[in-house]
């Protein structure tokens, strides 16, 4: 259950009230009145609790929880037992996460500027914004309605910000305009100098990076991630992509809508990713590629070339996953071959 010291709940609602919040089919249910009061894992629900169970994996959990309702799908409703009620939803850990949002909202800083931050008086900020202790502000930076700036944070010269845009702990913004609703974690850095050099006979030669980082509505970076600006042509993360913590995406590299990238993903300058593309842990992509709308890469994938629309692969170097599967089998029969003819 949720820790009060660190999430506020919101109240309590009734099981009907939260059947219809989240389209579900309330079953097996005598009061449908009865007040909720918490959400919980299925393993540590009390009768007051609400919880979901997704696959039949969380049959034997469920069978003896001492939930008071369960968020569950139709195939395993008939598994569930007659004390909990239940409410029936094909996507019942979509209709969870609604839930738990409910009581738990996103908590939001009153407007106001601590008075250790440093906001230089070219800048602009909109209605109702929040700037935390020692944020600095630099000159010509414009900040949208209701943004929230917290601790620690650096937004450079002229950098915009959109309407509705969190800012995390110690974050950095330069060279980069940012668009509404847009969720930066702590420590994230947007619009950093991309990584651009030539070599002569005198040694390196750093290359200016003389572009912008341009972040659509609705993205989230994750914690610590890094997303270069560009060397001349843009660097770009279409709307509603979401980056999890430790990614690097480097210059020029333009990412579309609606894309997932998990953790420790690298990808290289000047690739360009379709929309709702999905890069799995740890996969790294080349420089110069194209990744088609709807590829999907699975973990610790190698990508060194560019990959049509709607495959999946895998594998270092990648390639379709039912070859990447196909190779994986072979490897394991061969160890097993080996160590049968060790054990004669």
């Amino acid at each position: 259950m949720p820790d009060k010291r660190f999430f506020r709940k919101s109240g309590t609602y009734s099981i009907a009230e939260l059947a219809e919040r989240v389209g579900g089919e309330l079953i097996n249910c005598s009061d449908p009145g009865f007040m909720i009061e918490d959400v919980a894992a299925v393993e540590e629900a009390t009768a007051s609790d609400i919880c979901f169970v997704e696959n039949r994996r969380y049959v034997g959990a469920l069978a003896t929880s001492k939930a008071a309702v369960c968020l569950l799908p139709r195939n395993i409703a008939d598994r569930a037992p007659e004390t909990v009620a239940l409410i029936v939803s094909e996507r019942p850990r979509r209709a969870f996460a609604k839930i738990a949002a409910l009581f738990y909202p996103e908590e939001e800083e009153p407007a106001g500027i601590d008075p250790s931050a440093h906001i230089d008086p070219s800048a602009t900020l909109g209605e109702g914004c929040f700037v935390g202790p020692g944020v600095t502000i630099a000159a010509g930076a414009k900040l949208g309605a209701g943004v929230r700036v917290r601790a620690g944070a650096s937004v450079g010269r002229a950098v915009e910000i959109g309407a509705g845009t969190v800012i995390g702990e110690n974050a950095s913004l330069s060279h980069c305009l940012v668009g509404e609703r847009v969720v930066i974690y702590p420590g994230a850095r947007v619009g950093t100098c991309g990584f651009g050099f030539e070599v002569d006979e005198t040694g390196l030669i750093k290359m200016p990076q003389l572009g912008r980082a341009i972040i659509g509505d609705d993205v989230e970076i994750g914690a610590n991630s890094c997303i270069d600006r560009g060397s001349g042509p843009d660097t770009v993360v279409g709307r509603g992509t979401m980056i999890d913590n430790l990614v690097q995406i480097g210059h020029n590299v333009q990412i579309g809508k609606g894309c997932i990238i998990c953790g420790q993903v690298g990808v290289a300058g000047s690739t360009r990713i379709g929309n709702y593309v999905v890069l799995a842990g740890q996969v790294g992509v080349a420089g110069h590629l194209e990744l088609g709308d709807g590829v999907q890469a699975a973990a610790m994938s190698g990508i060194s070339n560019s990959v049509d629309p709607g495959q999946k692969i895998g594998g270092a170097p990648a390639v379709p996953i039912n070859e990447f599967r196909r190779q994986v089998g072979a490897l394991r029969a061969l160890g097993r071959r080996k160590k049968d003819q060790e054990s004669k």
